[in-house]
């Protein structure tokens, strides 16, 4: 069994119920997890700690997930940064903007499966 990692993950997403969800399934599999509500929370909560794992929600009012990503990347270059989100349709215009500037390393679309946030984490954790 799989014993965790020491690698911080910061979940990011302005639904609460889907933030604390993620950060629960990670932290029952051994990871050190925290969630913030919104983009400016996750800048300030990278500055205080040094998270590698974000998963972030694309869609979210404020500082959508790509301009979180990009002060994140200032912070702590080396974080790996999964995003998500559950309006697709929303969200491509974003996602590609994303792929053409290297920002995305892996993105998850709600609603997602635990196994599927668990191996993602993993994988990262692994690198």
């Amino acid at each position: 069994m799989w014993k965790g990692s020491k690698v911080k993950v910061l979940v990011v997403d302005d639904e609460e119920t889907v933030g604390l969800g993620m950060s629960e399934i990670l932290k029952d599999e051994g990871f050190e997890a925290a969630y913030v509500i919104s983009g400016s929370r996750a800048v300030e909560e990278v500055k205080k700690a040094d998270y590698g794992i974000i998963f972030m929600d694309i869609i979210m009012p404020g500082m959508n997930g790509l301009d979180t990503f990009r002060e994140i990347r200032k912070i702590r270059p080396g974080a790996r940064v999964i995003l998500f989100t559950g309006y697709f349709k929303d969200a491509a215009d974003a996602i590609s903007q994303g792929v053409r500037e290297g920002m995305i390393d892996e993105f998850i679309r709600k609603p997602y499966f635990a196994d599927e946030i668990i191996r993602t984490a993993r994988k990262y954790a692994a690198c």
